[in-house]
């Protein structure tokens, strides 16, 4: 820096504010600076910056699967907000292992980041690290996937009210045999979605069978694996909602081999959108969610809590979903004998009714505080 000062003929303390973009300097001044910058190569030092201001301006974070386009969705989310702000982010991939969740989690703290974006591994409860982790020293914000007793702000999806939906537009087009592939039902999210169906089941008269549910792993193999077995069972069902977008392509893999067609033989309604989705014939008819905000809020929430504008207790934002209607659930069946009731009369997670929709956009104001 004290070379850049002299070459440029100015003070160490211009080069500074020139840097840092935190002060103004007359624009004669700064164009001097930065072509100093530029002959001497000039970098500044991260290290002794995080020494002096306490701050590394990074932040880590941690998801399950990097290959699966949800999770890609969601880094380019906090990414972009965080970028915004001049931070950087590092992305650490678990692969659903909380070991290698767990060593991402030291490597981050050892390299100082200024907090960390968490989506967490299934397991049987909390992870010992996290039970452990000082949230003041390092704040932390969970995104889609929670356990009780973690002591951090939470990001979620309306889980629940989002396959509320899904099933309830199955049921309204008539069918009653409704099969559900699940993901790891260790997990909050994926119980949460479960209950969703089987609340829609029970407000439309219809009896839970748990022959037609099958627990998968949040992937394209699992999908066609579970599918392959539902579609064995006799009466074989006549629609089929999948937990995510991953599981439903799996799903029509499936339903290729047997020699099913869609929705002729069978419908199908996926929770998440792909964006070739609409490009399929035929289309898919998906619950679709607010991914993209999902990683943005998180990292807007984190950023308070760096600076300090967040100093409340944590919070629980839960975002809303929207039912897109396409061609994989085809045209109404024949009317049922079982009466139906009105969507709206019960409340969702986020306290809103199950029959309301809206998009990512304005759903980050259904905020409760964290049990």
């Amino acid at each position: 820096m004290k070379e850049v000062a002299a070459r440029a003929r100015v003070s160490q303390a211009t080069v500074s504010h020139v840097i840092n973009q935190k002060t103004y300097v007359s624009p004669k001044l700064h164009e001097r600076v930065l072509r100093a910058v530029r002959d001497l190569d000039y970098h500044p030092n991260a290290v002794a910056r995080t020494l002096r201001t306490k701050r590394s301006k990074t932040i880590g974070m941690i998801i399950p699967n990097i290959s699966d386009p949800f999770f890609d969705t969601v880094v380019r989310g906090a990414e972009d907000v965080l970028a915004n702000e001049g931070y950087t982010l590092i992305v650490g991939n678990s692969d659903d292992d909380v070991r290698k969740e767990e060593a991402y989690y030291r490597t981050f703290r050892e390299k100082q980041v200024d907090g960390m974006l968490l989506i967490i591994s299934p397991g049987s409860g909390p992870p010992d690290y996290l039970q452990q982790h000082v949230s003041k020293m390092t704040p932390i914000v969970y995104l889609d996937r929670y356990y009780r007793g973690l002591r951090g702000d939470t990001v979620l999806l309306d889980d629940f009210g989002g396959t509320y939906q899904g099933a309830s537009h199955l049921l309204k087009r008539g069918h009653r045999r409704i099969a559900m592939i699940t993901g790891p039902l260790n997990l909050a999210n994926a119980s949460m979605r479960l209950q969703g169906y089987r609340q829609a089941l029970a407000d439309f008269g219809v009896a839970f069978d748990e022959t037609l549910v099958r627990e998968g792993r949040f992937d394209m193999a699992s999908g066609e694996e579970r599918t392959g077995d539902l579609l064995l069972l006799n009466p074989r069902p006549t629609a089929l909602l999948a937990s995510n977008a991953l599981m439903a392509v799996g799903a029509l893999r499936a339903f290729t081999k047997c020699g099913l067609r869609c929705p002729e033989d069978i419908a199908l309604v996926s929770y998440n959108d792909l964006d070739w989705f609409d490009l399929l014939k035929p289309s898919i008819t998906v619950v679709r969610l607010p991914v993209y905000d999902l990683g943005a809020t998180a990292a807007e929430i984190l950023l308070k809590r760096i600076s300090g504008k967040l100093t409340s207790s944590y919070r629980r934002v839960i975002l809303k979903s929207e039912l897109v209607i396409r061609e994989s659930c085809g045209s109404p069946r024949p009317p049922s004998t079982v009466a139906e009731v009105t969507e709206n009369r019960l409340p969702n997670a986020a306290g809103t009714s199950r029959g309301e929709t809206s998009t990512g956009a304005n759903s980050a104001d259904a905020e409760v505080p964290v049990e």
